[in-house]
């Protein structure tokens, strides 16, 4: 999407250069005319093009030829810029109230979020302190619930610093040059266990030789785990798998990763990258998650300059394709 920067540096350039084209094009068309006006008096225009020929000097005709040009090219170059203008100032308010929408969504969503592991912590602190954990069992099983949804605040307001900072363009990056080939299965050999033991089976069906990427290794990784944690958290089957393909196409590496959860409305693949966005508009289910991870990753591999979307298989599930540029070494 371009920047509201970016849009008006193009609108800019459209100001000048359209007017002036359109400019060109009405000198062109009244030159025509004003040849065949003079043809029609029995006169010739000058080849140079410099001033009416001899004889017309002072006929009101060619001063008011003059001030025709002068008032149609103004007219056009004002008419261009009013447009333009017009343009610009429209998709700002555009750019404006979706922010607006986002800022508000965001604000409702951080109060969700933060609010449910609060909650829960309140409750289970009463209980020990009203002696509704009578026994040390009891006791050690609420200590470990409150210390559970802690560590779930802690998480969330990581994953906010981390948003924010990636929002504004002052997360540090470490960029340097991976070879994906060599890179992704160690990658994903480092956490096919875990996940296992989770309920997702990852398997890499398809990958490339030797192709180098500029990127941040363990912002790529983050944003895989990503992926993973939102494979497991919306599997319906006690074993779901994850299918990772790799792949080059043209300039650019895909890295394709499908699983066969219950996939999401196909209305659902262009949101599904917006800030505490959930398919299920109650955000009732704490369980799910902050509904950050793929925000993240959306804006992670656009500092890397790649590009990351949603697609839905013909098999079923959910596939996440990210793509980046392939340099040379």
């Amino acid at each position: 999407m371009m920047t509201i920067k970016k849009r008006m540096i193009v609108t800019n350039i459209l100001m000048i250069a359209v007017p002036v084209v359109l400019c060109l094009i009405a000198e062109f068309f009244v030159r025509a005319i004003v040849i065949r006006v003079l043809e029609a008096y029995g006169l010739s225009f000058p080849d140079n093009g410099r001033g009416p020929p001899p004889g017309i000097e002072h006929m009101p005709f060619m001063y008011l030829l003059f001030f025709g040009q002068v008032a149609l090219i103004m007219g056009i170059f004002f008419a261009s810029n009013m447009f333009f203008t017009r343009q610009l100032v429209k998709q700002i308010m555009v750019d404006h109230e979706k922010y607006e929408n986002n800022r508000r969504e965001l604000i409702a969503g951080i109060s969700h979020d933060l609010r449910t592991p609060l909650t829960s912590i309140k409750a289970y602190l009463e209980g020990i302190e009203t002696g509704l954990a009578s026994t040390p069992e009891k006791r050690s099983k609420y200590f470990s619930i409150i210390k559970n949804k802690t560590n779930d605040l802690e998480h969330i307001i990581n994953q906010l610093f981390l948003f924010s900072k990636l929002d504004i363009g002052e997360y540090p990056m470490n960029m340097q040059k991976v070879n994906l080939g060599h890179t992704l299965p160690e990658m994903l050999g480092e956490l096919v266990d875990e996940y296992e033991r989770r309920g997702l089976v990852i398997k890499q069906e398809q990958n490339v030789d030797d192709i180098y990427v500029n990127a941040d290794y363990m912002q790529l990784r983050n944003v895989i785990i990503n992926i993973l944690e939102n494979s497991v958290k919306y599997k319906t089957s006690e074993k779901a798998v994850l299918v990772i393909n790799c792949s080059s196409l043209g300039n650019m590496v895909e890295i394709n990763l499908t699983d066969d959860g219950p996939g999401v409305p196909p209305d659902a693949l262009d949101k599904l990258f917006d800030v505490f966005y959930r398919t299920d508009p109650s955000r009732s289910n704490e369980k799910k998650g902050s509904g950050l991870g793929l925000a993240i990753a959306d804006k992670t591999i656009r500092r890397m300059g790649g590009k990351i979307h949603a697609e839905l298989p013909e098999t079923g599930g959910l596939s996440i394709v990210i793509q980046l540029p392939i340099i040379q070494v």
